[in-house]
């Protein structure tokens, strides 16, 4: 074990008056990232493999319709895929921080 050395206070500096402590916050009401947050939480489970089919079909769509004029099926695939990892994410890393 170490020894703890006290070194003396400097002489002339007055010790200061502890600070105030202030009344905790009432709780606040839910906010609407919250609810949503909870609500995808609950169905994640069946909602992430509805997502990932979804998914499947709309690369498997872009494979068939790759050189065909007019569709656009490769940014279909995209912005489905795009939406599947915000959702990913924000059930992962976007639970709100507690009070």
């Amino acid at each position: 074990m170490a020894d703890i050395i006290q070194f003396p206070s400097a002489p002339g500096k007055e010790k200061s008056k502890p600070a105030q402590v202030l009344a905790p916050l009432p709780p606040a009401r839910p906010g609407l990232r919250k609810i949503l947050w909870v609500i995808l939480v609950l169905c994640w489970p069946a909602l992430r493999f509805i997502m990932a089919c979804d998914v499947l079909f709309q690369l498997l769509r872009a494979l068939v319709l790759w050189d065909t004029p007019g569709m656009h099926a490769g940014f279909a695939l995209l912005l489905h895929f795009a939406v599947f990892c915000y959702l990913t994410w924000f059930a992962s890393y976007g639970a709100p921080d507690a009070p």
